[in-house]
């Protein structure tokens, strides 16, 4: 009986432990005076991503999959650069997406407070692992409110499947971190 509970306890140890060393690694930030509670709308800008594997997704198809995790976001409405794009082009009849990098950057930050109280730009790197960089800036001061960096695992691909979930940790910690803030703000209060 109790070489049975030993094997028992061994097992739970080598599958918790086995869940634990495969986590990917994660962490938010909210910046010093940042009120993410003030975030009704969200805006999905153009993703800083170099494709260096032939598996990983386009830009374009990244950029969709951005849009398609936003749905586990709660709180705010998030509009997708494409959604953006149209309507700075219908305002100032430029289309952003043929644009330079720096030209089409520079008209989406000047122009996104108008359809958005914040936005999102998404960095990819790819060095042994791959990481993504979540950047929230605040739509027309551009001031950075929220930070969140999630890093793959080694033995993770560059698949669609793995972005969508980065992707959809990002919208999950956001609002956490809102959370947080409300959470503060309450407490302050009593």
């Amino acid at each position: 009986m109790r070489k049975l509970i030993q094997m028992l306890v061994i097992a739970c140890m080598v599958v918790l432990g086995t869940q634990v060393a495969f986590a990917n690694y994660d962490e938010g930030k909210i910046m010093e005076g940042a009120d993410l509670l003030s975030i009704q709308r969200i805006a999905i800008g153009a993703p800083l991503y170099p494709v260096v594997n032939e598996d990983a997704p386009n830009k374009e198809a990244l950029t969709q999959i951005i849009s398609d995790a936003s749905r586990v976001a709660h709180g705010y409405e998030v509009l997708s650069y494409d959604t953006v794009a149209e309507n700075i082009n219908k305002a100032n009849g430029v289309n952003i997406k043929v644009l330079n990098k720096r030209q089409s950057t520079k008209l989406f930050k000047d122009n996104v407070a108008k359809y958005a109280d914040a936005y999102v730009i998404l960095t990819v790197a790819n060095n042994s692992r791959t990481t993504f960089f979540f950047d929230v800036f605040k739509a027309g001061t551009n001031e950075l409110l929220y930070t969140y960096e999630i890093r793959a695992n080694r033995s993770e691909g560059d698949s669609a499947n793995a972005y969508k979930n980065y992707c959809e940790q990002f919208f999950k910690h956001l609002d956490r971190a809102a959370d947080s803030q409300i959470k503060k703000k309450f407490s302050k209060k009593e």
